[in-house]
């Protein structure tokens, strides 16, 4: 229940969720000519965390227009890469996934990587030895749509 409790105050943090990637930069996977056309608003250079405590690389963009602001992020957690509680829980990275979605109990199924859903702002996906957690925070009731446009992009690179 304490790996349930962690994981999931990660997905609800601003632009501090679950996620990294052994051979990617976070700030790689997209650019911000892509958040644009996902949210209709331009972005600034992403700015790249690793988080230490979970192994998870990450990289949040803010947008650059006028207030109210809107921050997107894309975290990236691979098995090879688990650290801290995650590691040590002996859980693989698709149990930890699994796990994640107890916290969304209407969370929408999507069809993306080897299992993906979609709640709060959020879009979750499990592909291949990573996973990659999309969030948006401040761009109203239409950004799950843009956060899936973005996800199809990253899910599935080599």
């Amino acid at each position: 229940m304490r790996i349930l409790t962690g994981l999931s105050g990660s997905l609800l943090v601003l632009a501090l969720t679950l996620t990294g990637c052994a051979s990617k930069d976070a700030c790689t996977l997209l650019a911000a000519g892509d958040l644009e056309a996902a949210f209709g608003r331009p972005f600034g250079d992403g700015k790249p965390t690793h988080q230490e405590d979970t192994g998870a690389d990450q990289c949040a963009w803010t947008s650059t227009d006028a207030a109210p602001g809107v921050t997107f992020s894309i975290t990236v957690l691979s098995q090879d890469r688990l650290a801290g509680a995650f590691k040590t829980s002996g859980m693989t990275l698709a149990e930890l996934f699994e796990q994640s979605k107890l916290a969304y109990p209407n969370a929408e199924a999507v069809d993306l990587g080897d299992a993906a859903y979609a709640a709060v702002g959020e879009v979750q996906v499990l592909d291949g030895g990573a996973w990659y957690s999309l969030s948006v925070h401040g761009a109203g009731d239409g950004a799950v749509g843009g956060l899936k446009e973005l996800a199809e992009r990253v899910a599935g690179r080599p």
